[in-house]
């Protein structure tokens, strides 16, 4: 799977799905003179990988959608970016590939109070960083700080606070609102050099799993950063062109270069923490070479000619693909249902631009409003065609939030949306929507019609659009698509909100429904409609931030997962979010790699560390 190794981050982050593509570039990269690291000892607490030994050496070439804006994690917003810091950076604990289960990584332990409120790592010991300084406590301390460190009176000295009474932050990043607990911080204690203790504001179900998913930054590198005020500025592109080596880690590898737009090189971390059985250190895998792409069916091209290692293949490509497992040496797995999803929403941003114009005209922003109007719009949608003449077949009709993969946290009675373009008529009826001729026109006179903007690179998303303008035409309504780079459509859903409607996806299928937070609550960074609001502007939304509260302090598993099944049940009789299909996964892998075990959480990356194959001579 390219760049998609399974990881606890990874799988924590509600991230927009891309497509995949590529076009294998030529050329050397710039030479980049590198100090060299310091190579220390192996860890006394090193963890033994389970499998057979292998040999070192190796280079996987794959590739990855879109370009680097940032190897920040306190800014980046994409998926390239987070599979890129994901590669470098580690975190205290991660999941099992098979159970999803949380189990130890950095940390090798911990304990959790009776009251549920303290937990307490262990780290691994003799671990260091990838420039060879030891990795302690202090660390995770300092990452921690850099989230809730507050502005404050310059002469008084006390935390400043915005007109809503809450803190200013210093580096008000994902994370400040994502490791909140119901508006407060947790507690963070340094014990000594190998042990740290939260202290939860309050019973927090998930913390083990959110707060121990962290990715962890270097305190001797960013230090000098976070106190003179430039650490957002911190491993930008420009870093990553000229000075690799001060972006420093404690995963697998480190970065050797990048070309914006072409390619990025990462290079076996010499100080890496993990051993196999024979006492060596990993990975085996001394180099990855990640294209940067703009085309799925290129890429799948590639992978089918031999040119790239590991591969997701899109499901109109299967076939094809498939027919040349014997004659190229790979092979194709059909991994069944997929956690991603694709959706489609409309800006409900209240606010203005700098001109005083709103972000939405206001006639168009009253229809969006009205979750009559967004059900119309769902009702008219034929996702059997699409699933038909989209997926040929493989992908599954999304009816809500939540994908069936996730099966212990999916509601299958929540209100469905059938291609019924009848009942979408008769909802344009109440809301005093008139037809003059075929065209839709609401009670002010005005054609109905909207923009929506896609990401130019998913050739499958780009077809799904088509699809939906022609089922949207059949009703009478006039959609101009726009097929947009991944970075600009960021750009406008989450600073500029210059755009009218939608249609992206989410993957990553975290095993814990508070991973959503940052979706589904009114507050959150990622809440697609009206994103951080100071308080939520409708009943419905507050009534899920009072059942995502819930389940974040509750440790009772059944009432989590009710609570959960009624955010579910808002969301589709709300339709904020207008779900449409969600792929089945297939990915192929090149039959010269060892040590391939698939599983259908973590796919055939999630163990790369032990991943080897024989070097060409």
């Amino acid at each position: 799977m390219p760049f998609s190794t399974f990881r606890s981050i990874a799988t924590l982050r509600a991230l927009f799905s891309v497509g995949f593509l590529v076009l294998l570039a030529a050329g050397c990269d710039p030479v980049v003179e590198r100090p060299q690291a310091v190579v220390a000892a192996i860890p006394a607490d090193a963890k033994v990988a389970a499998f057979a030994a292998g040999v070192h050496g190796a280079t996987v070439v794959e590739t990855i959608p879109g370009d680097l804006a940032t190897l920040n994690p306190l800014v980046n917003e994409s998926a390239a970016g987070s599979a890129a810091i994901g590669r470098i950076l580690d975190s205290l604990i991660t999941l099992d590939s098979e159970t999803g289960a949380v189990i130890p990584n950095l940390a090798k332990s911990w304990d959790i109070s009776a009251d549920n409120l303290q937990y307490t790592f262990h780290l691994r010991r003799g671990v260091h960083w990838s420039d060879g300084q030891p990795f302690t406590a202090e660390d995770v301390v300092f990452t921690w700080g850099t989230f809730f460190a507050k502005e404050r009176d310059p002469v008084t000295g006390e935390p400043l606070r915005t007109e809503n009474g809450t803190f200013q932050y210093r580096y008000n990043s994902r994370s400040t609102f994502g490791q909140m607990i119901n508006g407060q911080e947790p507690l963070v204690e340094l014990l000594d050099d190998y042990t740290v203790r939260f202290t939860t504001p309050e019973v927090y179900a998930p913390f083990l799993l959110f707060g121990g998913g962290v990715e962890l930054l270097p305190k001797h590198i960013l230090q000098g950063a976070f106190e003179d005020g430039t650490l957002m500025d911190q491993w930008s592109v420009d870093t990553a062109i000229q000075e690799p080596w001060k972006i420093v880690g404690l995963n697998m590898f480190v970065l050797e270069s990048y070309r914006p737009g072409e390619r990025i090189v990462f290079k076996r971390n010499p100080n890496y923490w993990k051993i196999d059985s024979a006492g060596q250190r990993l990975p085996y895998v001394e180099r990855i070479i990640t294209k940067i792409v703009q085309d799925v069916n290129s890429s799948n091209v590639a992978f089918a000619q031999g040119l790239t290692d590991f591969e997701s293949i899109a499901p109109d490509n299967v076939a094809w693909v498939k027919r040349g497992e014997a004659r190229f040496d790979y092979t194709i797995l059909d991994m069944g249902p997929s956690s991603t999803t694709n959706f489609i929403w409309f800006n409900l941003n209240p606010g203005q631009r700098a001109d005083n114009q709103p972000y939405v005209a206001p006639h168009k922003f009253a229809w969006f409003n009205d979750k009559r109007f967004r059900q119309a719009i769902s009702y008219g949608i034929n996702r059997e065609g699409i699933i038909r003449g989209v997926y040929f077949n493989r992908a599954d009709i999304l009816h809500g939030y939540v994908s069936p993969k996730r099966k212990f946290w999916y509601n299958d009675q929540i209100r469905k949306y059938g291609f019924l373009p009848d009942r979408s008529r008769a909802l344009f009826a109440e809301l005093g929507f008139e037809y003059r001729g075929k065209d839709l026109y609401d009670a002010e006179g005005n054609r109905v019609a909207f923009a929506l903007m896609t990401n130019s690179n998913n050739g499958l998303r780009v077809e799904m659009a088509t699809v939906f303008k022609e089922n949207m035409a059949a009703l009478g309504i006039e959609v101009e698509l726009q097929f947009l780079d991944f970075n600009t459509i960021i750009n406008k859903t989450s600073d500029s909100f210059d755009y009218e409607a939608c249609m992206l996806g989410l993957g990553g299928g975290a095993p814990d429904p508070y991973a959503g937070k940052d979706i589904l609550m009114s507050g959150g960074r990622l809440h697609f409609t009206n994103p951080q609001q100071a308080a939520p502007s409708t009943q419905w939304e507050a009534r899920i931030d009072e059942l995502m509260r819930s389940i974040g302090r509750h440790t009772d598993v059944e009432k989590r997962k009710a609570d959960f099944f009624e955010v579910q049940a808002i969301m589709a009789e709300e339709q904020p979010m207008i779900f449409l299909v969600s792929a089945k996964d297939f990915v192929g892998y090149r039959n010269r790699w060892e040590n391939i075990q698939p599983t259908a959480l973590g796919g055939v990356t999630w163990n790369l560390e032990s991943l080897w194959a024989e070097v060409d001579e």
